[in-house]
């Protein structure tokens, strides 16, 4: 790779921008996080003096991590001997030239871009409900997917029941807005176009922040972007000078354009976009669909100490819990312990994460907050990530009819009527989006 000058001061870019967050966010706040919370899976908090409150943050390597994968990600799926692999099992590209080497650093030099930690938004500051824990039950199976059971007696009865595992996390409340600040010293358009890129990644649901985002958390929204370069002429005069967000993106685009091979990305792993080129009446590849989750009944299900799941103030329907309903499905219909593990990912060690990725279901319009009322009508995404076509179609035998997307305890089952009270929904497709390269760099 050609090494960043760093010896002469040419130029710095400044972008700006802000992430809302649409699901709530996990970024684990380790062993000091006793200092400001009792939970036992903590998120990361930092104290302001001002408000005398410990407030959620952003880690700047958080964020600077997600936006190379991406250009890293978007690179290598029109041409994959332009950009090395800096995650997971990292491989050189074998190239002189990186450009994400360039941007982001290497072992041999020093990165282009700082990202600052992101801080809360002036609506957000002095919250203290910006944090709540969340419960996350799972049932425990064994490498065949075969469940593990505890015994339990009923009376005088020994029986067995499902083994299951609750875990309190805490989590950042949706709704919540941070502030994002990166500086790029001596990059071109070209570099800026390729980060913009990557920061809008998030507003098409492609990219994810924190931890548990196969299960519904760090789905965000970017907004209000703006750019400034500060130059130094030959005289020592600084210029600062602003840019079109656009006509950037449009450069990053271009120079995608112009290294594109034209061939198909090879293999499923997470550092490309699998199938970009296969027509788009074929549903595979990466996949996001933007779903519309009506409940057919009223929906509740308690949370801790709080009578139904909620996110920022409002009930939602838990992504972990829409998720789990599919791979419960699957496993109770015998489907192969090979195709589970590669839909939903396991604790092998040769495993990877999920390929569903399932985000809340939620709704703007509920007044309640101790239930979903029936005839609510609520937006959730679900991602397939890197799906073969037979991937998908096994999802959809489970999608269709009306379901009851929990246990029957939440869900109140009427032995007489062999029924459910509450909890039943129907969930439908609203928009489709396919990563298809053609349509990525059309009008460019």
């Amino acid at each position: 790779m050609t090494e960043p000058d760093f010896d002469v001061f040419k130029n710095r870019w400044t972008i700006t921008a802000t992430l809302e967050l649409e699901t709530p966010l996990r970024i684990g706040g380790g062993q000091n996080a006793a200092a400001y919370s009792i939970s036992a899976a903590p998120v990361l908090q930092t104290y302001n003096a001002k408000t005398q409150l410990y407030e959620p943050y952003i880690p700047g390597s958080s964020l600077k991590g997600v936006l190379r994968s991406t250009v890293e990600r978007l690179i290598r799926t029109f041409n994959e001997k332009e950009s090395c692999i800096s995650v997971g099992e990292a491989r050189p590209c074998g190239r002189g030239e990186c450009l994400p080497c360039g941007i982001f650093g290497s072992m041999k030099a020093g990165a282009k871009i700082r990202v600052r930690d992101s801080y809360l938004s002036s609506g957000s500051k002095g919250y203290s409900g910006s944090t709540k824990e969340q419960p996350h039950c799972a049932t425990l199976y064994d490498r065949n997917f075969i469940p593990l059971t505890k015994p339990r007696f009923v009376g005088n009865r020994k029986i067995e029941t499902a083994k299951t595992i609750l875990r309190m996390e805490e989590i950042i409340n949706s709704g919540i807005r941070f502030d994002v600040m990166v500086d790029v010293d001596n990059a071109n358009e070209q570099e800026i176009g390729l980060i913009l890129i990557a920061l809008l990644e998030f507003n098409n649901k492609r990219v994810h922040l924190g931890g548990g985002a196969t299960r519904g958390n760090g789905f965000a929204d970017v907004g209000d972007i703006n750019v400034r370069k500060k130059s130094v002429d030959d005289g020592f005069r600084v210029t600062e000078q602003a840019f079109d967000v656009n006509e950037l993106i449009i450069t990053g685009k271009k120079y995608l354009k112009n290294i594109d091979s034209g061939i198909e990305a090879k293999g499923r792993d997470f550092d490309i976009y699998y199938k970009a080129r296969t027509p788009s009446d074929v549903p595979e590849g990466h996949i996001v669909a933007l779903m519309k989750m009506t409940a057919l009944t009223d929906f509740i299900m308690p949370g801790v100490e709080e009578e139904t799941v909620t996110s920022g103030g409002l009930p939602v329907i838990p992504g972990s819990t829409i998720k789990g309903f599919f791979r419960h499905n699957m496993i109770d219909k015998g489907i192969d312990a090979g195709k589970i593990k590669e839909i939903f990912g396991f604790t092998d060690r040769d495993s990877h994460r999920a390929r569903l990725l399932v985000s809340d279901a939620y709704s703007d319009d509920i007044t309640d907050p101790k239930k979903i009322p029936a005839g609510t009508v609520l937006k959730m995404w679900m991602v397939f990530d890197n799906m073969t076509s037979d991937e998908i179609k096994l999802i959809e035998e489970f999608r269709k009819g009306r379901l009851v997307i929990t246990g029957k305890t939440s869900a109140k089952w009427d032995a007489v009527k062999k029924s459910t009270i509450n909890n039943a929904v129907s969930i439908e497709y609203e928009r489709i989006d396919m990563f298809r390269a053609s349509s990525y760099l059309e009008g460019v």
